[in-house]
């Protein structure tokens, strides 16, 4: 295969001129930088965290501030709970992730987790994970209570006893990228590494298997949302090592919902991204199975995050996400980051819009990262805003978390808002 055939961001026209600037400075030696950005209401009211990663995957000092006028003016920086919560000496992760507005409701949705880890990972100990929703009705000032996302009987947390069996081992969910608003009025967001119980040793993994949708319905009496658990789908380990990862979902044109995950490779399989298919909203799911480009040829992809977004100008739904050359490593390289239209059809990413945004500086590490980015349309000037972390910016694996937070900003060419 050619290197345009297995890299078509190189020949592709590209859908979008970037541009990028600092935006923080890695606080110290051994510390990154963390941004997010997004809506947290109709109009333009907006919401930026900052944070310190100075331990893996542990957003820690961190701070919220809001803006009502766009990213012109915002109010001061205000601190944040740790992200660490220790229950009776056991650790637990806790903190939001993806969150939506909903101009029906009136209330902002965020997906929080709790994440309780037992013993090494990777040495036979288990990360047990907790989906939750929270709803704020002041723009994301304050919150309600989180709300477990459940699709099995089982206890709720006890502070007091974090590894509670009939809890632990009960309704394990890590939280999708994204919720999203149906045209049907519902709401719905995929979770990942859902206990298969058709899986033997569900019980001694890490990273279960199985995923699934949750479709929430407003309620006006209990003004709140009435969740319900669709079906779960899951994945041999021998297709993809670490199960179904990290999904985001979409809305097709036709209404039907669509799901990616993330997935690792194996000893027989290289490094891909899987998809399925619902008819009903997302309560059901079609068996997993491979993305690859419209024209039917298969694309390498990293265990690496990834994102939707349709655009207000073009209607189109495009995927955000890392594509490599070569078969990727397990999480790398996670490099470089770029952009597909989505055949709605079939579904498949269009081979003949993938766009680069950025790929691997020069004297940069192996294992440099353009991933775990924050995604949205700006409302005033329709470009598209996103936010990343470059891990790995200095060379070395002791130097890994030396990285500074960026902003890029993508506007569409001309020639792609008229196709």
């Amino acid at each position: 295969m050619t290197e345009s055939a297995a890299a078509p961001w190189l020949v592709n026209r590209p859908l979008v001129t970037v541009c990028k600037e600092l935006y923080r400075r890695q606080p110290r030696r051994h510390a990154a930088a963390m941004t997010a950005r997004g809506y947290v209401g109709p109009r333009l009211e907006m919401r930026e965290i900052q944070a310190v990663e100075a331990r893996d995957d542990v957003p820690s000092e961190s701070t919220v501030r809001f803006s009502a006028d766009n990213g012109r003016t915002w109010s001061e920086p205000a601190a944040m709970p740790e992200t660490i919560r220790l229950c009776a000496g056991q650790e637990a992760w806790e903190g939001g992730g993806a969150f939506l507005y909903d101009d029906a409701a009136g209330v902002l949705v965020e997906l929080w987790l709790r994440q309780i880890q037992v013993g090494d990972i990777w040495a036979g100990g288990l990360c047990n994970c907790f989906t939750y929703t929270r709803l704020s009705r002041d723009f994301g000032r304050t919150w309600s209570a989180p709300r477990q996302l459940r699709y099995e009987d089982g206890a709720d947390f006890d502070p007091a006893a974090p590894c509670r069996p009939e809890f632990l081992l009960r309704n394990q969910a890590y939280f999708g990228n994204n919720l999203i608003r149906h045209s049907n009025g519902t709401l719905v967001t995929a979770v990942a590494h859902a206990n298969a119980p058709d899986d033997p040793d569900n019980d001694r993994r890490t990273w279960k298997l199985a995923s699934l949708c949750f479709v929430g319905r407003w309620n006006p009496a209990r003004l709140d949302y009435d969740w319900t658990a669709g079906r779960r789908v899951a994945i041999s380990d021998s297709v993809s090592s670490r199960g179904l990862m990290e999904p985001a979902v979409a809305e097709l044109t036709d209404g039907r919902v669509l799901v990616v995950w993330r997935g690792s490779d194996t000893p027989a399989i290289p490094g891909r991204k899987w998809f399925a298919l619902s008819t009903d909203g997302g309560l059901t799911l079609s068996p997993p199975a491979e993305l690859t480009y419209d024209d039917g040829t298969r694309f390498y992809s990293p265990s690496s995050i990834h994102q939707f977004l349709r655009h207000s100008l073009t209607g189109r739904l495009y995927w955000f996400g890392n594509l490599t050359p070569q078969p990727p490593r397990g999480n790398h390289p996670r490099y470089p980051l770029v952009m597909a239209e989505v055949d709605e059809t079939r579904p498949a990413l269009r081979r003949g819009t993938v766009t680069l945004i950025a790929t691997r500086p020069e004297g940069a590490d192996e294992n440099y990262q353009l991933s775990n980015f924050s995604l949205f349309e700006n409302r005033q000037t329709h470009a598209i805003e996103l936010f990343l972390t470059t891990y790995g910016q200095e060379p070395g694996a002791e130097n890994w978390m030396n990285a500074d937070s960026w902003h890029y900003v993508l506007s569409l060419a001309e020639a792609s808002r008229r196709r």
